[in-house]
Formats: C-alpha cells, structure tokens, sequence
C-alpha cells in the first residue's frame, strides 16, 4: 500500500473532520486572497468614481487657439484635427482613450441691441429644439426663443451682427432659418462655453448665442478674436491603473507636439488624478494594516489545527515508530493527510477570494470593476500555502519529537515556557500599539491596537477561564452536581479550549471593531454629505444678477421649496471667510441644517428679515411734488433721483432744475418696468462747480406710472442722508412733507436716502467675528460690493450649511439693496450663484430654471455626495474590514467545529460509560451546552467590549469620511446597522455550530462501549 493510498484512505476514514481541516485551509488561503484582489479593485474603483465625478471639461482635454487672423484660431478645423489624429497615431493609449471631438468656434458679437456669441459647434443641431431649419447654408443663424421674443425677431427674416471690435469691424447680415431651444443646456456637450446667458450684465444687455454651420461666416471679419477648439472627451470607463502614468506622459507629449504647430493643449486631468492618487494611497496603506492580523489569525488557526490533528494522531504515529518507521517516515505519515488537505485548499481560496471580490465589485465598487486575477494574488495564495506548512511544521515538532510512551499517555501535555514567552511578546507589541496611538492615532503600529489588544485580552480571558474551571471542580466535587462538575471537568483538562477562547475572542473583536468602524462612518457620511451639500439638492447656475435669479426661481417653483443664494468669499486674518446670501423667507423649508430642527430654522430665518420698509418700485416714470421757498442766487440748482436698475449700476436722474414755490418735477426713466428702485433723492449743482450754496426742500409726494408711492414721510428715520464731505451739511425732518436742510460747499450731489434695510445687516455667525473681538457681536466686511457693509451677530452656531465652520449667513434680499446702493452686482465676478431646492421642490427644477433664462452648470445631492462618499477610500477600506472580520468569524466556527471533531471517539466513549453508570442524556446534554456556553460566551462578551472600545478610541483620529481628514468627534447612537445584525449573526453562528456539536455528541450510547474503541 503507498503512502498515497494511506493518506487518502485516512481522509475518507475521518471525513467529517478531514471536511473541517479542508475547509478551514480554504478559508485561510480565501482570507489571504482577499486583501491584495479587494486592494485593487478598490483602487480602480477610486479611479473610475473619481472620473466619472468630474466634469467632461475636466477629464478631457482641448485643442486649440484663441487669436485673430495671422493666428492658429484661423486654421481649418479639419487641419487642426488631422494635426491632432496625427500625433494621436503615434500613441494608441491616449487615442484609445478619448471619445470624438467635438469641434467648436465662437467670437463675441453685438446684435439687436446687445452682446452674444456667434458660434459654431459640431453638430448643434442634435441639441437644439428648432422651430424652423437648420442653419445649413453660409449666412444662415438660428436665434433663440427668448432672444426672438425680447427682440421681436422672426424666421425668414434678417439680422445684422456686428464682427469685430465695437470701433471697427464690420456689419454682415445674416438670414434667421429658425427659432432654438436647448434641449439640455447643463449638458456636458457644452462644455464650459456659455451659450444661454440671455440677461443684464455689467456693460448692458446680453443675448443668447447664434449659432452657425459654417465656419467662413465666422471669419468674414479679419479683426474678429476667434476661440477655436476640438473637445475631446475621456472615455473614462477605459482607463484603468495601469494607464495613469502613461497618461501623464502622453498628454505631456501631446502638448509639446501641438505646440509646435502653435496650437495649446488644455486639461485638467493630471489634477484630477493627482485628487485620485490620494484616495488609492489610503487604500494601499489601509491594506496592510489589515492584512497583518487577519494573516496572523489565519496562521494561528492552522497552527491549532495542525497541533490539534498531531495531538490527537499520538497513538497512531506511536505506533507508527514502534513498527521500525524512521523519525522522517513517521512525521510524513503523521503530517501527510494535513499536508495533502491544505494544498488542495489552495486553489479552491484562491478561486473564493476571487469570486468575493468580484461579488463585492458588483454590489459596492463602480460599474465597470471587476477582481483582476494578477501576481499578487498568486503570491498571497503561495505565502498561505507557505504559511500553511510551515504552521504544520512547528505545530507538529513537538508532537513527533516525543517519546513513544509520551504519544501513548492520555493526559494532554502542559504548556512550556515558550507559551508564556509568546504571550509575553503579544503583550509587548499591544503595549507599543496603544503608545503609539496615545501620539498619533494614525500610524500604522497604532492601527494594529485593537487586533492585539483584543488577543490580549483573549489570552487573559482563556486564563480565567481555566483557573475559574479549576476552582469550579473543586465546588462541583464537594456538592455532588453531576452537571457543573462534568462541564468544570472538560474545560479544566481540554488541551484546546484556551486556544479556542483567544481565536473567538480575536475574531469577535475583528467584526465588532469593524462594524462599529462601520457605523459611525456610515452616520459621519450622511453628516458630511448633509452639510456640504446644504440641502436636498443643489444647483450650480450662471445668473446675470441676484435680482435675476431671484426672479427665475420664484417663477420656477411658485411652491417656494427652492431658494436662489448668492456667495462670495472675503479674507480676515490670513483665513477665508464665506459669505451665504439666503432667501430667509424660504430657508426653513429649503436648507438640511444638521442640529437644527424646522421650527428652529425658521426663528433664525425671521431674525435674518427683520421689518423693514418696502423697497420704493418705479416704472418707466418718476414725477415728485417739491416745495422750495427760498433759492440761493448762485449756483443753480437741481433735484435728482438716485435709481437701481437690477444688473446695473445705479444711476441718477435729473428731474429737473429747482425753482421757487411747488411744483412737480417729472423725469422718464427709460429700461425701468416696474423692476428698478428709488434709492433716494439727491440735491446738488447744475452745472458743477464749488460755490457754497445753502437751501431746504420739502418734497411733498412722489409718484410712477402705477400711482402714488409709500414714501413715508412721516415715519421718523425712513429717510436717512448719505454721508457727507467734510464742511457739508445734509439734515432731514420727517413729516407731512420730507424736509431736505443742505448748506456747504461740497461739489458732490447732497444724496438722501430711503432705508429699506436694516441698519446693520442681521447675520448667523459660524466661527469667530470677523474682527478683533472674536465674540464681538457687531462688525463691518465687505458683502457684495467693495465697501465695508455693518453686520450685527443675529445667532451663533458652529457650522453653516454648505459653507462650513467660517461663514456668515444673511438675508439676500436685503444685502442686494444694500449692495445696489452704490456698486452693480451683474460684473461682480466675485459672486457664485446657486438655487438650493428642498424635499418638496419640482423634480424637473433643472428644465425649468432653463426656461427661465438660467444655465445649470452643475448638479449635487445629499443622496448623491453620500454615495460618493460611500465610494472613496475610507468607505472601502471599512469594507475590507468588514470582509476580513466576516472572515475571521468564519474561521472562528471552524475552529470550534474542529475542537469537537478532535478526540470525539473518545469523548464520545466517555459518555457513553457515563450513561452506563447512571447519568441520565438530559444530564450531559446540560453539561456539554454550560461547557460550551462558558467556552463561547465570555470570548464573545470580551470580544464585542474589546471590539467596540477599540474602535470608540480609535476612530477619532482616523479617517472615516475623506483621506487625510480624521473624524474627530463624533456619536455613535444603536440603530439597525452593522454592529446589531454582526452581533445578531455571529451569536446566530455560534449557536447553529454548538447544536451540530450536541448533534455529533448525541451518538454516545452504550452501544459504543461493546466495541472497545476509544
């Protein structure tokens, strides 16, 4: 008979335990497997989210030029874009890569009385709803709705566009074949080009952009700047990790080569990847920190396991010798089934572990991924089958080493000083951890503190566990109790049991401090998401002005769950600080303030829009009735309105010279429907100059085409002069008539004021004031405009929404008309517009933004950021954590199902000579669960606390949410998270594994005692 005959035999001879050992090789060699495959697929994952996350027009790159007739802008666009394929040619893996350009030209022009774009872009009319035809043909445009409508334009009909600069170029006349509409302008075949900014800006009226076929249209005109350009996408789903620094290379060389032929390559992919790269770092380092104990477990188990199987093999290996075997044949027969087993176990882990990454890609990772069968997989399913052996070995040594009369004794040999020194060791190594973590919670020595803390306390625990057996005995002796004296007795002299009680400790402690991990990041990404985002959604617009978007969002959703915000940004002190102009009125509805409830939102949101006056609306007229009883000789003098276009600098209008008695004085005021405002009235020279002068004014009424306005006159402090120069004088009187008192020799207009906000913007301060008093509760920054605007503190809090822990909050309304007081908004470069839409906003709020005039640039959601979040690198790194504690569980049950297969014939012939002497089943089935209750229950207890603690100290300081920034603070609330159902489950697992033990055990009837075998 060979040796292979033996081995194979002696596996079917013991199947169910030979079931045990292969599948808990599997399961060492599926853990070792799993790191290096899940690391990867993780990192790709980073990569393919974090492509797919940025916009087209930052992932792809741009072609071009910008200039006007002896520049590159002026070459065909097929030149340019067989300069492009050819040096695309030459590398295949950046070609591979980028979709088909889109081609593009455009120049600023002016017609029907404003500035626009006359543009060219490939295939436009793809993305246009079109009422009429396409421009096909030279000298052919299509003019927006909106403009048409403003403009009273129509198809057939023919539009003059001025090429060129405003004091040359020249006029050309083209036809109008139809009317657009963007079918999608927030769509990425765009680009960043802004085609639809129909509207009011700084320098005047803007219109939509005219779009034409034909390139020569576009060049008439030797002075016109053109932009010309081929865009080209990422093909982001064919980039892969290996392809990023060739990428960087290939676009570094693209650009070099296009430069040559005066043409500039533009992307902002290389920082995109730079982002990317940070996130696969965190992952390539969180894999070892991993790696470390679940291969140390993995070790662990297969050293028990083989000592466990050696140990239990003594009599046979004993008999072995005496047969004459040579101390190397004998190990070979008492290792070779165990041996044999692992080996077969490799390619059946390796083949799990792929197969769990690739279930795990499907379910967690982006679309796309998948698990990559590469080298290091190969090598950590080797290094398991090394480790493997040489467990076996060590394991093994002891065992084969001793004495044929050694094998043959029943009792279960002591531990050596090796043991101990072992455990001393462990113990050091937790100490260093845990000192570690006490200075940075971050480094990987102290990322190992929980593993080894919890194996700490699992040695500590097997420990108690057999002094409290022992002395347990002695009681169960002196009482006579025949169950807790059989349980005290097979814990006090099971070989294994302490080694059990150390694996499931460690192995509990693994799930628990990952599912804890686990739970607080998942919470720590809806809190991030939340205030980032700022509510439900949120949309990134272009607007012309406040008041612009304001009126879009109003119109968009009468329902008022959605709110226009303007932001800015101002330093102090070396810091920035945000500026968030909100309409108050809606804020309680629209914004996810965390920490705040909707009634509490809704105080502040009042406290933000105190009362004040009416703004004082005019139409395409202004008329006021004035008193003036006494006029200074020289200078002649007039009375004027200070007025607010929205868009527009404010202007002031003459109403006319001053003369004794009353009279009315009349001015139109042309571009004014019913949307400007009467900032105040002003006094002053007609004809310049600086002769002192003193006069007094009583205006009795003011008037605009709708009628009468509330000017409130009689309302002390509701006019308010404008400061000014030294050595003038400018006093107002409330009463029936406003009294105007002014006297000095200012050349300046002597301004007086109607107050429609407060005097000091109320705000929501987030962080310190911005001032030398940090709890100051009043100070001056600059709001909108260039000038210091008054902020007094309303209330305080700790973070603002979607603008963080330095920010300011203020009522839009009212800091636009404070702003609109002395500077325009519309060429306010400085300002970010924003449409905040709540729970209860229209779902199609994008569509209809557009019809009113507003470009969405971008898109966010709470929903949306959560699940990026839930993408990048710590919320993947958790992921393997859980995976590796899942595994660890499982080779934890593994283990216990071994412990009751070694010896069972044995404990199984006890038994059955214990029912023979009168110990009744029910009797030992109580002894076997209280032995098993005591073997499992106290290392999952003090593994769940360990689990747990480790991970309530840890987790501050380590990443949760985004790389490089730790969770600081947090609360952990019970919920139905990972935490309950790991618990649920791992008691669920142990208890199904105890009643197949109490399966196994129930064969002990005497009827085994008639064969004699033990």
């Amino acid at each position: 008979m060979t040796a292979w005959t033996v081995m194979l035999r002696g596996i079917r001879y013991r199947g169910g335990r030979s079931f045990v050992v292969f599948l808990l090789a599997v399961m060492a060699t599926t853990a070792a497997v799993l790191v290096p495959a899940y690391s990867r697929a993780a990192q790709q994952s980073v990569l393919t989210d974090g492509l797919a996350a940025a916009s087209t027009d930052a992932t792809g790159l741009t072609v071009g030029a910008t200039g006007t007739k002896e520049s590159a802008a002026y070459m065909d666009l097929a030149e340019i874009r067989l300069a492009v394929n050819a040096a695309l040619d030459k590398d295949g893996r950046l070609n591979e890569r980028l979709d088909r350009p889109i081609a593009a030209m455009d120049t600023e022009v002016t017609y029907a009385e404003a500035a626009g774009k006359l543009a060219f872009r490939q295939d436009v009319c793809r993305q246009l709803e079109i009422d009429g035809d396409c421009p096909d043909n030279p000298g052919e445009v299509v003019v927006s709705r909106r403009t048409a409508g403003a403009h009273h334009l129509k198809p057939g009909e023919f539009i003059t566009v001025h090429l060129g600069p405003v004091t040359g170029g020249k006029d050309k006349s083209f036809k109008i074949s139809g009317l657009y509409s963007p079918k999608a302008p927030d769509s990425p075949y765009w680009g960043r080009t802004a085609y639809f900014s129909a509207g009011a800006d700084g320098e005047g009226e803007r219109a939509d952009a005219l779009f034409s076929l034909t390139e020569d249209d576009l060049r008439a005109e030797p002075t016109v700047t053109l932009a010309t350009r081929l865009e080209y996408p990422l093909r982001s789903d064919r980039v892969h990790l290996d392809d990023v620094a060739g990428l960087r290379m290939d676009l570094q060389a693209l650009a070099d080569t296009m430069r040559g032929r005066e043409l500039e390559v533009t992307s902002a992919l290389p920082s995109v990847l730079r982002d990317i790269d940070l996130d696969q770092g965190a992952i390539a380092r969180t894999a070892p920190v991993i790696a470390v104990p679940m291969l140390l477990l993995c070790w662990f188990v297969l050293f028990l396991l083989v000592a466990s199987l050696t140990e239990e093999r003594g009599p046979e290996i004993a008999l072995a010798k005496l047969r004459g075997y040579p101390a190397g044949r004998a190990a070979r027969f008492g290792l070779g089934e165990i041996m044999l087993l692992t080996a077969a176990a490799v390619p059946v882990g390796l083949g799990a572990g792929l197969g769990l990454v690739e279930l795990a890609a499907h379910a967690l990772l982006a679309p796309g991924v998948h698990a990559e069968v590469r080298w290091p997989v190969f090598a950590a399913a080797g290094i398991a089958l090394v480790a493997g052996v040489v467990a076996a070995l060590l394991a093994a040594r002891r065992t084969l080493a001793r004495p044929v009369l050694g094998l043959l004794r029943r009792l279960p040999a002591r531990g050596g000083w090796r043991a101990g020194a072992a455990e001393g060791v462990v113990v050091a190594l937790a100490a260093a951890s845990l000192v570690a973590a006490a200075g940075d919670r971050a480094a990987p020595l102290a990322l190992l503190a929980p593993p080894l803390l919890a194996l700490v306390l699992g040695i500590a625990s097997a420990r108690l566990l057999g002094l409290w057996s022992a002395a347990r005995l002695r009681l169960a002796r002196r009482s006579g109790r025949i169950v807790p004296l059989l349980s005290a007795a097979q814990l006090s002299r099971r070989p294994g049991g302490q080694r059990l009680v150390v694996v499931v400790t460690v192995a509990v402690a693994l799930l628990a401090f990952a599912a804890t991990a686990w739970d607080v990041a998942a919470r720590a990404r809806g809190d991030v998401a939340e205030d980032v985002v700022g509510a439900e959604r949120v949309y990134t617009v272009n607007a012309a002005h406040p008041g612009a978007l304001e009126a879009a969002v109003a119109a968009a959703d009468p329902s008022k769950h959605s709110m226009a915000v303007v932001r800015a940004s101002q330093r102090f002190d070396n810091s920035p600080v945000e500026l968030l102009g909100v309409q108050a009125d809606r804020l309680a509805d629209v914004a996810a303030w965390r920490g705040h409830a909707r009634d509490q939102v809704g105080g502040i949101a009042a406290r933000l829009h105190p009362a004040a006056a009416k703004p004082l609306t005019l139409g395409r007229d202004l008329s006021a009735e004035v008193t003036v009883d006494a006029l200074p000789a020289r200078p002649a003098l007039r009375l004027a309105a200070v007025v607010a276009d929205p868009g527009r600098p404010p202007r002031t209008v003459t109403l006319g010279a001053l003369a004794k008695g009353t009279r009315t004085y009349h001015t139109a005021l042309p571009g004014c429907a019913g949307d400007c405002r009467l900032i105040g009235l002003a006094v002053g020279r007609a004809a310049g100059g600086s002769d002192p002068y003193a006069v007094t004014v009583a205006v009795r009424s003011l008037a605009t085409g709708a009628g009468p306005l509330d000017a409130g006159f009689d309302v002390a402090g509701r006019w308010q002069a404008r400061p000014a120069a030294a050595g003038a004088t400018v006093a107002v009187r409330a009463g029936a008539a406003l009294g105007i008192d002014v006297s000095g020799a200012d050349p300046a207009d002597a301004v007086v004021e109607h107050v429609d906000t407060p005097d000091a913007l109320p705000a929501v301060l987030a962080g310190g004031a911005p001032t030398d008093d940090a709890r100051a509760v009043a100070f001056k920054l600059p709001g909108f405009s260039d000038q210091p605007q008054p902020f007094t503190v309303a209330a305080r809090t700790d973070s603002l929404p979607r603008a963080g822990r330095r920010a300011v909050m203020f009522d839009l309304d009212y800091a636009t008309r404070m702003a609109e007081r002395g500077s325009s908004l519309a060429d306010n470069g400085s300002l970010r517009y924003e449409v905040w839409a709540g729970a209860g906003a229209p779902a199609d709020l994008a569509a209809r933004l557009g019809t009113q005039g507003i470009q969405v640039l971008q898109t966010e959601s709470i929903a949306g950021v959560t699940d990026r979040l839930a993408r990048r690198a710590p919320a993947l790194g958790l992921w393997l954590y859980l995976l590796a504690g899942g595994a660890a569980i499982l080779l934890a049950l593994g283990v216990v199902l071994l412990s009751a297969y070694v010896g069972v014939r044995a404990r199984l012939y006890e038994m059955a000579a214990l029912r023979v002497a009168g110990v009744r089943a029910g009797q030992l089935r109580r002894a076997v669960l209280r032995e098993y209750r005591a073997l499992l229950g106290l290392p999952l207890l003090v593994g769940l606390a360990a689990g747990i603690a480790g991970a309530l100290v840890m987790l501050p300081g380590i990443p949760l949410v985004t790389v490089g920034e730790p969770a600081g603070s947090f609360s952990y609330e019970p919920a139905l998270g990972a935490l309950p159902v790991a618990v649920v489950l791992t008691v669920l697992g142990l208890s199904l594994t105890v009643l197949f033990v109490l399966r196994l055990l129930s064969r002990a009837t005497p009827l085994r005692l008639r064969d004699g075998a033990q």
